[in-house]
């Protein structure tokens, strides 16, 4: 009886302590499980990636694209520039009579067709590069492609200096840069208006249709180039710089407080356009 007695206690103590050291591991595990952070990709280098979105008020799935921006501007705060271009069926007040403003500028039908086609909306462009067979790709795709294009290194700088009179509503700005690779064709300078925070309807599947007091951000205004960019000079060298002046008149009816000025560089060479590099700046800082 007392040999019976002492195997179960035996057996007892063993399951007890097998099943503490079970339990020290899965504690020890899960400790650790919840100590690892997954750091985001925070780029080392001073590339900055152009974002073009095609939208409008009259899409549903639009919506989608603009909290996927904001995602990525939060992940990328200092690498990544944004640009909503109103364009299309679903952004034609004719087809689409919602909300008050018709938001597209007068560049939106040229650049919906330059950087086309356009097979459904929420669709963008990243750094007017080819991440398949066309520029305009799906919100899904724009995460991988801007951390493709933040990783290569800007093969020209350019960078933005300006003056804003609120009485007059003059901009006089000089967009500046210099050569750091050597590049061969077309170099182009495009410079875009945007603006924030433009309380307006839109279609929102999501917030269940219509919402009227919708914010619209980084939405095109107006460009100051020419729609497809202003020639500065055939191939790029080491150290070669260049400068340009404009001025403009902001609409009045646009909020300068919450516009910014957009430039860029692309380099064309036939169907081929890619973005060098890209430089924001607020209207009013």
């Amino acid at each position: 009886m007392t040999n019976i007695k002492s195997t179960i206690m035996t057996s007892s103590i063993f399951h007890f302590t097998r099943l503490s050291l079970i339990g020290f591991i899965v504690l020890l595990f899960g400790c650790d499980e919840q100590k690892r952070v997954i750091e985001p990709f925070v780029p080392s280098g001073d590339r900055v990636v152009l974002l073009e979105e095609f939208t409008g008020k009259g899409c549903t799935n639009c919506p989608k694209g603009s909290r996927e921006i904001d995602n990525l501007l939060l992940q990328y705060p200092d690498n990544l520039i944004a640009v909503s271009i109103h364009a299309g069926f679903f952004a034609d007040p004719e087809f689409f009579p919602v909300g008050i403003y018709d938001l597209r500028a007068e560049q939106s039908a040229f650049l919906y067709g330059y950087l086309g086609p356009n097979f459904g909306y929420p669709a963008g462009v990243v750094n007017r590069a080819y991440f398949g067979p066309d520029l305009q790709i799906g919100l899904q795709q724009w995460a991988s492609a801007i951390s493709s294009e933040i990783q290569n290194a800007p093969s020209i700088e350019v960078e933005i200096e300006h003056t804003y009179d609120a009485d007059t509503r003059e901009l006089i700005m000089t967009v500046s840069g210099i050569g750091k690779e050597i590049e061969s064709g077309d170099v182009r300078l495009s410079i875009m208006l945007t603006e924030s925070g433009i309380v307006d309807a839109q279609d929102d599947l999501e917030a269940g249709g219509i919402v009227d007091d919708y914010v619209h951000k980084h939405v095109l205004r107006n460009m100051l180039t020419p729609a497809a960019g202003e020639t500065l000079f055939q191939d790029i060298s080491v150290g070669k710089t260049f400068s340009k002046e404009y001025t403009s008149t902001i609409n009045s009816e646009w909020v300068a407080e919450s516009m910014e000025i957009v430039a860029f560089i692309t380099l064309v060479n036939g169907a081929d356009f890619p973005v060098l590099q890209a430089t924001s700046a607020h209207l009013i800082e």
